[in-house]
């Protein structure tokens, strides 16, 4: 169970969260705006923070601001409306942790605060030796199975967390981000899946018991099923780089990034298509393609790194 402070000024919306919230058997304490939140989390313990954006006066943007500044050890969720996509875009330039759309919310709440829970609650073993390391090196030959690259992806951020390369909250954003990458690698890459048939934009909403009739059958038959995950993940006291490269025929990068650019990641914020292309480019410093469209790099930086680190 976790503590959750939720802000939301819809006295029906707050109720259906904290509702949900409380079925997942966590403890919800509400208020409806973000001055009265910042007054709770100074008195409180709160483990997580899930906002609406839209707020009557201290809206979730400078809500976030403000606990990015004051609470940053506290990461906070999004609850993104349509028509708030710029607000959203922004609030996870300046310390969002996640964010789920409002159409989105029944089918992704709960799995998004277990998983910034989990890392933030993550058992760091043999911490004491891996913060004397200089540079950690991954390098793995993956076959498409989800549960394999959410391995290698949650070794990635222990890593980076036992180096004290990322905050907490840097590690669910960048891990946020390997397993948007990895899911286009393995569902459109690999399988050659059109997003129409398969939208998943992160291996860890995969429910895999569930999987498509397309998917299982891909999943096991040629040219598909020999297909390999290149994962490739170089740590240092300065940056976090991860390579993903997958077996297919790639895809027009330039395409893809002109109709993010044009529509600022709008169409993600409401729960559209997009999603994963706008995390990745929100949650890394520095991401690029191969000319063929099926490697991308992505580089954290770490110069804010918690070790204190030369």
């Amino acid at each position: 169970m976790s503590s959750i402070l939720l802000v939301e000024d819809s006295p029906t919306q707050a109720m259906q969260l904290k509702l949900q919230l409380e079925s997942g058997g966590h403890s919800v304490t509400s208020c409806d705006d973000g001055m009265p939140a910042l007054e709770l989390l100074s008195a409180g313990t709160f483990e997580l923070v899930i906002t609406d954006l839209e707020l009557p006066v201290l809206n979730g943007l400078q809500l976030i601001k403000k606990m990015k500044a004051d609470f940053p050890q506290i990461p906070a969720v999004l609850i993104t409306g349509q028509g708030s996509e710029r607000l959203a875009a922004e609030a996870l330039k300046v310390g969002a942790t996640a964010y789920v759309p409002k159409a989105m919310v029944d089918d992704l709440l709960l799995g998004t605060v277990e998983d910034v829970v989990g890392v933030m609650r993550s058992d760091l073993r043999y911490s004491e030796l891996i913060d004397c390391t200089v540079e950690n090196r991954l390098v793995f030959e993956l076959p498409n199975k989800p549960e394999l690259l959410i391995t290698a992806i949650d070794l990635t951020t222990q890593l980076a967390a036992g180096m004290q390369l990322l905050s907490g909250l840097d590690r669910y954003r960048v891990s946020q981000a390997l397993q948007h990458a990895a899911a286009n690698a393995l569902f459109r890459g690999n399988l050659e899946l059109p997003r129409d048939q398969f939208p998943a934009a992160s291996v860890s909403e995969i429910d895999l018991e569930t999987l498509p009739a397309i998917v299982r059958e891909r999943l096991s038959s040629k040219p598909y099923a020999n297909r390999k995950i290149h994962y490739d993940a170089r740590l240092t006291r300065d940056y976090v780089r991860v390579v993903i490269k997958d077996e297919g025929h790639g895809f027009d990068v330039r395409s893809v990034e002109a109709k993010q650019q044009e529509h600022d990641g709008a169409a993600a914020f409401s729960g559209q298509v997009g999603r994963g292309l706008t995390c990745i480019h929100r949650f890394m410093d520095k991401v690029s393609f191969n000319p063929p469209g099926n490697e991308i790099t992505m580089v954290k930086h770490c110069a804010n790194a918690i070790s204190g680190h030369d």
